[in-house]
C-alpha cells in the first residue's frame, strides 16, 4: 500500500493523466461501441414511446438507454438498494476500472476519492414518489424514499469499488461533469488522493423534459447545432466515468491522455439565458488555455457545448470567435448525435475527445447542413476526416451561468 506521504509542492507539479474510461450510453456500453456510434454518425435518439398518445407534449423525442445490458456488471444488492443515477455511476465506474487494467484493491482504498457531477440527482425516484403520493397522500415506502438521496450516487460507487477516500457530489447543472473533473484534479494536486474516480451522470427526467418544453428549447425532430435551421436540443441521459492519477505514480500502465487545463467561470447573468456577450463562456475558455500553458494555435478541435438551441449556439460562437480570432480550430458537437445528457454530457464529451485523438479522426457535427452567419465557425459536416489531433478543448455551459472548459491532450 502507498503511504501517501509526499511534498504537496511536488504534487502540484505532477501531470494528471486519465488511466481509465467507462461509458453508459445509448450510443454504447463499451468504448469501442461508443466510438462506432460516433464515427458512423448514428443518432441515438427517437420517439419516446410513453409520450406517443400524451396530448400534453408537443415534442415527443428523446435519448434514453434502451439496452437492458447496462447493469449486468452490478450485483442485485446494488440494483435493489439504489436508484438509476447511482446504478449508472456504479456500473460506469466499474467499466473505467476494468479499462484501466489494474486491481484497485491493491491500493490504500483510503487514498481513492470519488467526485461525481449531476444535474437532477435521483430524479426518476423523485418522480416515482410524486406519482405515488398524488394517488395516495399517505403513501409510505421507506426503501424508495431512501433511494431519493443524491449522496447515494457517491455511496453506490463506494460500495462497488471499495473506495474510502474523500467523496463529493457536485450539483453544477449541465456543466457538472467538468466541475467534478476540476475538483478531482485538485484533490490529486493537494495530495488528498492517489486515484480519483470522477465523472457525470443523469437519468432521463420528465421534470427536465417538461421544463425544456416550457422554455421552447426542445427540438421536435433532430438536434442541429450551429445550423441556421436549428430548433433546439434533444434531452438524453447517461454516465461517463474517468480514473485520474498523477502520471509519475500511477497504478495503471495505461495512459489515455492528459488533463492539460481547466477553466471555470460564471456569468451570474440569468437563470437560463447566456450572457449576450458570452462573457462567462469566453472567460472559461481563456482560463483553460492559461491553465494549460498552451498557445491557442495548439488546439486542434473544440468540442462545443453545442446544444442546438438558438441562443446557446450563437453565444458560444461569439465566445469561440473572441478567443481564437480568425484562426479558429474545427468545432464539433457530440450532442448532435447523443442528445444532451445533462450532468453526464461533459464527461461523455471528454471521452469522445480522447477517442478522437487516439483514433486520429475529426468527428463531424451530425445534421449540420446550412451555415448560419451568426455561427461563423469551422464546422465539419458529412463524414469523419482523418487528422492527427494532439489537443482538444471541451466546453460545457450550464443554467445559472456556470461555465467550464477542459483541455485534454495525448501529449504531456
Amino acid at each position: 500500500m502507498k503511504s501517501g506521504k509526499c511534498c504537496t509542492a511536488n504534487k502540484e507539479m505532477a501531470k494528471t493523466v486519465i488511466t481509465g474510461m467507462g461509458v453508459i450510453s445509448n450510443a454504447g456500453l463499451t468504448l469501442d461501441a461508443y466510438w462506432r456510434s460516433l464515427f458512423t454518425g448514428q443518432l441515438i435518439y427517437g420517439p419516446l414511446p410513453w409520450l406517443e398518445n400524451d396530448p400534453q407534449f408537443r415534442v415527443k423525442i428523446g435519448a434514453y438507454i434502451t439496452s437492458s445490458k447496462w447493469n449486468e456488471n452490478l450485483p442485485v444488492s446494488i440494483l435493489s438498494r439504489y436508484g438509476k443515477a447511482a446504478c449508472y455511476s456504479a456500473s460506469a465506474a466499474l467499466r473505467a476500472i476494468e479499462d484501466a487494467e489494474f486491481d484497485i484493491q491493491t491500493m490504500d482504498t483510503r487514498r481513492i476519492a470519488i467526485v461525481i457531477g449531476t444535474t437532477m440527482g435521483e430524479i426518476q425516484t423523485e418522480e416515482q414518489i410524486a406519482k405515488a403520493l398524488k394517488k395516495d397522500p399517505q403513501y409510505d415506502n421507506p426503501q424508495l424514499f431512501r433511494q431519493y438521496r443524491s449522496d447515494n450516487i457517491l455511496q453506490a460507487v463506494r460500495d462497488v469499488t471499495g473506495a474510502q477516500g474523500r467523496g463529493y457530489v457536485v450539483p453544477a447543472a449541465c456543466a457538472a461533469g467538468n466541475y467534478a473533473l476540476a475538483l478531482a484534479q485538485r484533490l490529486l494536486h493537494w495530495n488528498e488522493a492517489d486515484l480519483v474516480i470522477t465523472g457525470g451522470v443523469d437519468a432521463f427526467s420528465m421534470v427536465a423534459f417538461a421544463g425544456f418544453q416550457r422554455l421552447l428549447s426542445l427540438a421536435p425532430d433532430s438536434c442541429r447545432p450551429f445550423d441556421r435551421n436549428r430548433r433546439g436540443l434533444v434531452l438524453g441521459e447517461g454516465c461517463g466515468m474517468l480514473l485520474l492519477e498523477r502520471e509519475r505514480e500511477r497504478n495503471s500502465q495505461k495512459i489515455h491522455g492528459y488533463i492539460k487545463g481547466i477553466g471555470l467561470a460564471s456569468n451570474a447573468y440569468h437563470m437560463t439565458s447566456p450572457h449576450p456577450e458570452g462573457r462567462g463562456e469566453k472567460a472559461a475558455m481563456e482560463k483553460a488555455l492559461q491553465n494549460a500553458a498552451l498557445p491557442k494555435e495548439k488546439i486542434d478541435c473544440v468540442i462545443a457545448h453545442g446544444t442546438g438551441t438558438k441562443a446557446n449556439d450563437r453565444i458560444e460562437s461569439i465566445a469561440i470567435q473572441q478567443v481564437f480570432g480568425q484562426q479558429s480550430p474545427y468545432v464539433c458537437s457530440v450532442k448532435s448525435m447523443l442528445g444532451h445528457s445533462m450532468g453526464a454530457a461533459s464527461t461523455l464529451e471528454v471521452i469522445a475527445g480522447m477517442l478522437m485523438m487516439q483514433k486520429g479522426y475529426l468527428l463531424p457535427t451530425a445534421n449540420y447542413e446550412t451555415r448560419d452567419p451568426d455561427c461563423d465557425l469551422k464546422i465539419l459536416k458529412g463524414n469523419p476526416v482523418h487528422k492527427n489531433l494532439s489537443y482538444i478543448q471541451c466546453n460545457s455551459f450550464a443554467f445559472g451561468g456556470q461555465t467550464s472548459s477542459v483541455i485534454i491532450g495525448v501529449k504531456p
